[in-house]
């Protein structure tokens, strides 16, 4: 998802009370593999697999992203893209330039404090103010208790699904102090720079933790009930791989508070999903009062005009608005996806749910409608285009998730059996894995193997194309469309290796069953 999507490290956690009850109940030696040298999709050499104390074979992941070349090059390559499109916003109002050495000194050291990408004082507190209260919201806000999918060990983890009263009482807050008087509507986009380099600070920290703690230090967490076979460091070679997909699927800490906190849950949604739209409204608080970056500054007129905002903004800003309530409001849902059910938690998710989707979504689009000169008007026959696509969009996503969702609970329900549950009014059809998965091919998901990805897609293009009625060249909201459409088709043929590997034969007569993958009777 959208995106898709996720505090400092906690010391302490409570062992559970039982070890029989919460060991991993695999033991069986996993088929050995061929020796590469950090090949795409391909595991280290069975060789590699110690035989731990205690009857545990770890297994070890397969490599992904180009092995350890391919993930220390986008550790480092794509926080740099980011950066760029930012500086092309804050430096040359939208208009693309080449990210020479010049570029780069402004950018760091050339624009005032707030605006350039060296982190503040007033940042740190801001961003660090915000992360505190989100954890705090998850832990401890009241919310019902809703079982995860089977993990590897046969455990089902629990979550707190409180995410819309932490929505509502962040909006309560933030409502309150700006109308106050207490906190300046603008301050998000006035320390857009700052904040951001915060933001990657914590991530490439907060994953180094990560490694430390759950890939090196695994055995400590061998009784814990979300620990698995292929948690952990396998070799230390594997630096750049382990540190970017990350060591442990379901990393929680503070298990002694009883609800331990879920790094992952955590940041797939609450501190970078609702700064996302915050920014985006701070960016459009800042067209009605005329703020414009300068070397000097952020200059502001007096007063505020809303003639001054253009309907694009409030377009795009509406749409990802709803976006997240819609999540909020279904936040079961994302039980049931990718990044929570397969995805281990390292710098990959990490930086991209905290150090890159609240700041390249908002720098893409309301970042750049607020930064063009001349000011941004748009085009109205556009601007209704566009409403009437995203409309339809979100409305295909919002079902075809809960589509799945549902017969994915319905079966969870009633012992892994769907018997009873209709698509479109009728029983619904669907393949038995032999080890026990259930694929659904009734209704959308029998139109073709992944139908939630093209609205996503589809999104990104109306976003870009509500951007374009103007006479800069429109290569920052492009970059978006680029970054997530790529995105997208990698991580589909990433789903269907994985299957494939997972479920053989049964994968196949799936396939068979329903043989387009994104768009019906083409492709």
């Amino acid at each position: 998802q959208a995106g898709f999507a996720h505090i400092t490290p906690h010391l302490g956690r409570r062992r559970p009370a039982s070890r029989t009850a919460m060991a991993p109940k695999r033991s069986a030696t996993p088929p050995p593999a061929k020796r590469v040298d950090g090949k795409e999709g391909e595991q280290p050499a069975a060789a590699d697999k110690p035989k731990e104390k205690g009857g545990i074979v770890r297994t070890p992941r397969p490599y992904e992203f180009g092995g350890n070349f391919g993930t220390a090059f986008w550790t480092f390559f794509i926080p740099g893209c980011v950066y760029w499109a930012y500086g092309i916003n804050a430096i040359n109002h939208g208009e693309p330039c080449l990210p020479d050495r010049e570029f780069w000194v402004k950018l760091i050291w050339g624009l005032p404090e707030g605006i350039a990408i060296r982190p503040t004082a007033k940042g740190f507190w801001l961003i660090t103010g915000w992360v505190a209260m989100q954890a705090a919201f998850q832990q401890f806000m009241p919310g019902r208790i809703e079982k995860g999918v089977v993990l590897k060990n046969g455990n089902r983890l629990d979550y707190k699904m409180n995410g819309w009263r932490s929505w509502c009482a962040t909006w309560v807050i933030v409502v309150g102090v700006v109308v106050a008087g207490v906190l300046d509507p603008t301050i998000l986009f006035k320390n857009f720079g700052s904040l951001m380099a915060w933001a990657n600070i914590y991530a490439y920290t907060i994953a180094l933790y990560l490694y430390i703690d759950f890939g090196l230090c695994w055995r400590r967490w061998q009784d814990s009930p979300e620990f698995e076979v292929d948690w952990g460091v396998f070799k230390l070679t594997d630096f750049f791989h382990d540190y970017w997909m990350g060591c442990a699927r379901n990393p929680r800490i503070c298990h002694f508070l009883g609800y331990p906190l879920d790094l992952k849950f955590f940041f797939e949604a609450r501190p970078g999903l609702i700064l996302w739209i915050l920014v985006n409204w701070s960016n459009v608080a800042a067209m009605y009062m005329g703020c414009h970056m300068t070397d000097e500054g952020v200059q502001c007129e007096s007063q505020g005009d809303f003639s001054r905002i253009p309907l694009a903004i409030l377009i795009i800003s509406v749409s990802h608005h709803y976006y997240i309530f819609d999540y909020f409001w279904n936040e079961p849902a994302i039980l049931t996806t990718t990044d929570i059910r397969h995805e281990p938690f390292g710098f990959m998710l990490m930086w991209g749910d905290f150090g890159f989707l609240p700041w390249m979504y908002t720098n893409s689009f309301t970042m750049y409608l607020a930064s063009v000169q001349p000011r941004y008007t748009g085009s109205p026959y556009l601007d209704m285009f566009c409403i009437v696509m995203w409309v339809l969009a979100m409305v295909l996503f919002r079902l075809t998730n809960i589509q799945k969702h549902n017969f994915r609970r319905f079966a969870a329900e009633n012992n892994n059996d769907p018997t009873g549950f209709k698509v479109w009014g009728k029983q619904a059809n669907w393949i038995k894995t032999k080890e026990g998965s259930l694929m659904l091919t009734s209704g959308f998901w029998g139109m073709c193997r992944h139908p939630n990805y093209m609205p996503d897609m589809i999104m990104a293009f109306v976003w870009w194309l509500n951007c374009t009625a103007h006479q800069t060249t429109p290569l920052v909201p492009f970059g978006y469309v680029i970054y997530f459409w790529s995105m997208d088709i990698h991580r589909f043929f990433r789903d269907e290796r994985r299957c494939k590997d997972k479920y053989q034969d049964d994968w196949d007569k799936y396939v068979q069953a329903v043989p387009y993958c994104l768009i019906p009777g083409v492709w």
